[in-house]
Formats: C-alpha cells, sequence, structure tokens
C-alpha cells in the first residue's frame, strides 16, 4: 500500500498550510484526483473556496497535478518531477478555485509516474481561504 501522510500544520482564519508526504509501493498505481484538503472537513470554520497561494515541493519519479473538485475535475496547476521547486502565485493572488457549479471545493490531486515503486515526493502548500 502506498504510504500518503497528510498534515494541517496551520488553519487560520484567512490561511492555511498542508503538508503531504508521498511514497510509492510500485503496487497500487497512480492516485486519481485523491482529496488533499476537504474544506468542509479539514477547516474551521469551513471556508467557502480556496486560492493556492504557495507551493514547495520535491518530487521524485513523478509528477502531480493540483485540481480542484466539479464533476469534471479542474486542472489548476503542475507538479514537475525529479527536482525541488518552488511556486510563488501570490502576486496576482494565487491560482482561485474556478471550477464550475457543481464544485466541492476539495483540492484534489492527481499523479503520473506515482506506479514506479521508489517514487517518493513531498509538498508544501499554503492556501488562502476565500
Amino acid at each position: 500500500m502506498s504510504n500518503i501522510v497528510k498534515t494541517l500544520i496551520s488553519d487560520g482564519p484567512s490561511k492555511a498550510i498542508i503538508t503531504v508526504y508521498l511514497e510509492s509501493d510500485g503496487v497500487e498505481g497512480e492516485l486519481t484526483n485523491y482529496v488533499l484538503l476537504d474544506p468542509e472537513v479539514d477547516f474551521t470554520p469551513p471556508a467557502d473556496q480556496m486560492s493556492i497561494l504557495q507551493v514547495w515541493c520535491s518530487l521524485s519519479w513523478f509528477d502531480a497535478l493540483l485540481s480542484f473538485d466539479d464533476l469534471v475535475p479542474f486542472p489548476s496547476w503542475l507538479l514537475t518531477r525529479d527536482a525541488s521547486n518552488y511556486h510563488d502565485l501570490r502576486y496576482f493572488g494565487g491560482i482561485k478555485d474556478r471550477s464550475g457549479i457543481d464544485h466541492t471545493g476539495k483540492l484534489l490531486l492527481s499523479t503520473i509516474g506515482f506506479d514506479v515503486i521508489g517514487s517518493t515526493g513531498t509538498l508544501v502548500i499554503e492556501l488562502k481561504k476565500n
């Protein structure tokens, strides 16, 4: 079984920070629309909408796509493999959840290449609560 450890390290009135550790067992395969955050469950009080402000990531052997949940998930930001990366999206207000009328507000993660044993990664994501 793949090892996924999510930790909400900050849940303030206007911002939240989550860390995620991912390790593939090489058997389960790709993650498809895996729920990283559910604002109705993970935040106190619940948030109506989120924006991705900053992302730090280090992914070994796989790419990851952050999306916002909807009837058809709305792709928002691609994180590329084999490099430590920092993305500061605050200059223009972040990547806002612009999914459609059937949105749930959930932040989703999908992977490409995570089906290989030894694929590991860490993410730190700062989110604005709208």
